[in-house]
């Protein structure tokens, strides 16, 4: 096997037995190329390129016949995937800033139901807009992010303690956090059980995680199979509600149940999207683009969604 890649036991149960679901689209040069995670323009368009539009290329999807976890294997290594993600730029946080913004709210709302105690960690926080609305609601919050273009936007925009380091080297001390959040970071993680198995141990007895990715289940990626814009080359675990609160009780927690709060989405995104699914979005960049009259209009206009729609949240306690 190429030194680029390495094959995994189910990342959940760590049973060797599974079915494939679809073939990798990739030709074994792609691996040898730097993923390209740049957004060149600060517009609605360019940002809906990231992350709402079906990825171009994906490895083979395999899914486990003991728990029905569903994930890429073989992967590429740890250290060349952390390396794609250190030099990732977020150009597009200006465009999802209001949206960004206004969910994370709804996150907040989620922990204050549950959580006892003030100091929480953020695992992969990107521009720190969730960290941003939870310390206005009085927590003491740390981030811990490996995009270093992503880590300087959340220092200097909010002023926020941001750790540029993957999680597994920082070795805070045990029973530390009173809350530990993951949103939309465990489908990026090679070894995910290990990771949660680590926040399991830095958090305080009856300390609260709480954990969210995009849902295999849900009705998009029931539609759209390979199509849906959740399956990308740096997805490399695709959960459902049921496998995600699987992987949490193999790593300790315990109460785990599903959970669910409220999504931001402007309609220039959402209008972008479903251009590009009808291949006729090039003809529209200039109607569309956030300088224009009516990208103006757009942009300011957010649509509220349930989180279930296209995601997975689960809640745990230590």
């Amino acid at each position: 096997m190429d030194s680029s890649f390495e094959y995994r036991d189910c990342p959940s149960c760590g049973q060797d037995d599974f079915k494939v679901l679809f073939e990798s689209n990739m030709r074994p040069y792609d691996f040898n190329v730097s993923y390209d995670y740049k957004m060149e323009r600060y517009d609605s368009q360019e940002a809906a390129e990231g992350y709402l539009v079906p990825g171009k290329e994906w490895g083979r999807h395999v899914k486990c016949k003991n728990c029905g976890l569903v994930y890429m294997n073989p992967i590429e290594q740890v250290l060349r995937t952390n390396e794609y993600y250190s030099k990732a730029k977020n150009n597009h946080a200006p465009t999802v800033r209001e949206s960004y913004l206004r969910t994370a709210e709804s996150q907040v709302h989620l922990i204050e139901k549950y959580a006892k105690g003030t100091r929480l960690l953020d695992i992969g926080c990107a521009q720190g807009f969730f960290l941003s609305c939870a310390s206005k609601a009085g927590y003491a919050v740390k981030g811990v992010e490996l995009s270093q273009d992503a880590a300087e936007y959340a220092r200097k925009e909010f002023g926020l303690d941001v750790e540029v380091k993957p999680f597994e080297e920082l070795e805070f001390p045990a029973d530390h956090f009173d809350i530990v959040t993951l949103w939309q970071t465990l489908e990026h993680m090679s070894y995910p059980l290990m990771m949660l198995e680590e926040v399991h141990r830095i958090l305080k007895p009856g300390g609260l995680v709480a954990v969210s990715t995009p849902n295999i289940e849900a009705i998009p990626a029931k539609i759209l199979g390979k199509r849906w814009w959740d399956i990308k080359r740096l997805h490399v675990n695709q959960f459902s509600t049921t496998t995600l609160a699987d992987i949490l009780r193999n790593s300790g927690f315990r109460d785990v149940s599903p959970a669910s709060y409220r999504g931001f989405v402007s309609l220039s995104i959402l209008v972008t999207m479903l251009l590009k699914y009808l291949d006729i979005y090039k003809g529209s960049t200039a109607l569309l683009n956030s300088g224009s009259p009516v990208g103006k209009i757009m942009d300011k206009m957010m649509l509220a969604y349930r989180s279930r729609i296209n995601h997975c949240v689960v809640l745990g306690f230590k």
